[in-house]
């Protein structure tokens, strides 16, 4: 999970160019809405296979129980290694279901966005450049409808992170350990998409932009001046060879 893990901060992929300005990503609201959802589906599957391991070491347990002629010193130790797993699995449910929680609202938060855009009638690029415009001139509502989006992001960034934190000290079944991998590979792709969402309604995205752009430059800049002194520098030196190979020739 290195994209979320990663901080939710301007994202650095742009698409395109203009002659005056870096360009900010497109948001496809149909795929955006649809990872949220898929990364929900994930997180069900996995609370069922959680539920179903829970079950089956609980089972072990009355096993153990009903079991005669053990002993009872070996019983206690096994019984209390199965009580263990059983409260890591039951921990790492309450993540789980947490953590749908803050992908539940991740969705809630994309139609409420995706439904002022429509209801505004206008384009999407449109109704972000308003958006941008309203935060840069200080407007209450767009800049609690930012905050708003930033608190859920993180929100759901910071559930994530102690689920995976979990996730690594359980004994997950083949199947588990599938349903993991695909939560894992939705919530990278929620993150992804969460970012360009804030950056496209940021005020400092254009900023960001244009200022990655005079950076690029800066440094390419920079690399054709290294490149000239490299030049020359070499150059220097294969003149100075060839005066003292001529003045060596002469002396001979």
């Amino acid at each position: 999970m290195k994209k979320w893990i990663a901080n939710i901060a301007i994202a650095t992929s742009v698409f395109g160019a203009s002659s005056a300005h870096a360009a900010l990503p497109v948001t496809d609201w149909v795929g955006l809405i649809q990872t949220t959802m898929t990364a929900m589906q994930s997180l069900k599957t996995e609370v069922y296979e959680n539920t179903n391991i829970a079950y089956q070491y609980k089972m072990m347990a009355n096993q153990l129980l009903q079991s005669t002629g053990l002993d009872a010193a070996a019983l206690t130790e096994q019984l209390d290694a199965i009580k263990d797993d059983i409260g890591k699995y039951e921990v790492y449910g309450t993540s789980l279901k947490d953590l749908y929680g803050t992908v539940s609202d991740n969705a809630d938060y994309l139609k409420k966005i995706q439904s002022m855009v429509v209801a505004s009638g206008k384009t999407k690029e449109q109704w972000f450049q308003d958006q941008r415009q309203l935060l840069s001139n200080g407007d209450k509502t767009a800049k609690n409808l930012f905050s708003l989006g930033e608190q859920i992001f993180k929100n759901t960034q910071s559930v994530a992170q102690r689920r995976q934190k979990i996730q690594a000290q359980v004994k997950l079944s083949p199947t588990a350990q599938a349903a993991a991998q695909s939560t894992n590979q939705m919530l990278d792709v929620l993150a992804s998409q969460n970012s360009d969402l804030l950056q496209l309604m940021s005020v400092r995205a254009q900023a960001d932009a244009d200022k990655d752009q005079q950076s690029v430059a800066r440094e390419t800049q920079s690399a054709e001046a290294m490149r000239a002194i490299t030049t020359a520098q070499d150059e220097e030196l294969r003149q100075l060879r060839a005066r003292v190979f001529s003045r060596k020739l002469q002396a001979d």
